[in-house]
């Protein structure tokens, strides 16, 4: 089924960053070395578009895509500070990029995509919606680490720290299949204890082990970027 409108529209932060991130990595191929600038630009209008783009979600509340994202106030504070995070980041790496000689196009792309798996996560209202939202940011935060290939250190770090959040992964996905178990299903408002015998100890179990999970993608990202 298409989806409706309101859904692409409540989507819309998520959807200008992943389009802004795919032109940047289609068009530097194609530029010279004096329009490189161009990419920064580019980069920082898409972030600040998407920021803009949280507009419509903050005054037109609630649920997307047949209730697999909720868009309340605790998800568009989180967009917008997403948001924010993303342009300062842009404009703030410019000149480190150009001094390194690295790549832009891919180095902005890779942020920006990963503030759209944040704001996915942000507004999930479903398990398996909120991982996929995880692994979009840790995937594009992995290759992050590893950016500046020639350097042994940055080599590591990315090893290091894709070992931990696969480790995180497997923790984070043992738990929803707790939880789905103990509650028949991986909505977080219909979450509660079944019948059945052990639910509630399940339950626990499984919501430890993602908080375990999360936890580890969050503790060891400082230390390894």
């Amino acid at each position: 089924m298409v989806p409706m409108g309101d859904d692409l529209l409540r989507l819309a932060p998520e959807l200008v960053l992943c389009l802004t991130g795919i032109v940047l990595m289609v068009i530097e191929p194609f530029l010279t070395k004096g329009r490189r600038a161009l990419l920064v630009s580019l980069a920082g209008g898409g972030a600040g578009l998407a920021l803009l783009a949280t507009l419509y979600p903050a005054l037109h509340q609630g649920t997307a895509f047949s209730g697999l994202l909720r868009i309340d106030q605790f998800s568009v504070f989180f967009h917008v500070l997403i948001g924010l995070v993303a342009v300062l980041v842009v404009l703030a790496s410019s000149d480190y990029l150009e001094r390194e000689h690295l790549q832009q196009g891919e180095y902005y792309a890779l942020v920006l995509f990963a503030a759209a798996g944040m704001g996915v996560m942000a507004s999930a209202a479903e398990l398996m919606t909120a991982f996929v939202g995880l692994e979009v940011s840790s995937i594009s935060t992995y290759i992050l680490a590893r950016y500046r290939r020639d350097a042994p250190g940055s080599n590591e770090a990315a090893m290091k720290y894709f070992l931990l959040g696969s480790f995180a992964t497997a923790f984070f996905l043992y738990g929803v299949a707790l939880l789905y178990g103990a509650t028949g299903t991986t909505r977080l408002e219909q979450m509660v204890p079944t019948t059945l015998a052990g639910a509630p100890e399940l339950l626990r179990l499984g919501l430890a082990l993602v908080l375990v999970g999360l936890g580890f993608k969050v503790a060891a990202a400082p230390f390894q970027m």
